[in-house]
């Protein structure tokens, strides 16, 4: 059985991404993964957060992200989609690269913010990086413009 990987941020994309991995997976008569990462808080970088409050931090984004994963797994299950969920924690490209591997995923179906130049060379692009480095087939989903 085919795996549609399905990296999602939960942002405006999402409900989008996810009903083309299902679209897919139901043409390959495969199952859906949606996949989340819960990045470290920026501000762990300056060591100024007490080790507490960096712990609930972790556990309040892992929470949010599962209930998140359980409503998105439903819509999918809803039209008769197989799907599992993961979460888990790391950089967001590394991580995403090796569940492909695992898998292993027969496509990975992610979405796209389209944040300028600019932004993409401070900060960097999750998609780029998985674009050019997934041994699979990548479906991106761009992000809806305004007015669409």
């Amino acid at each position: 059985m085919k795996t549609i990987l399905t990296p999602v941020d939960f942002s405006g994309v999402t409900t989008r991404v996810v009903e083309q991995a299902g679209e897919l997976a139901q043409a390959l008569g495969g199952t859906v993964e949606l996949f989340h990462v819960v990045a470290p808080p920026v501000n762990v970088v300056t060591y100024d957060m007490p080790v507490e409050s960096f712990a609930q931090e972790i556990e309040f984004a892992q929470g949010q992200a599962l209930r998140k994963l359980g409503e998105l797994a439903r819509l999918l299950e809803a039209r008769g989609i197989s799907c599992t969920t993961k979460l888990t924690q790391g950089h967001a490209v590394t991580v995403i690269l090796e569940e492909a591997r695992n898998l292993p995923a027969a496509f990975i179906v992610m979405g796209s913010h389209g944040h300028g130049a600019l932004y993409e060379l401070l900060a960097g692009s999750t998609t780029h990086g998985i674009l050019h480095r997934a041994t699979c087939p990548v479906v991106i989903m761009p992000s809806p413009r305004p007015g669409r």
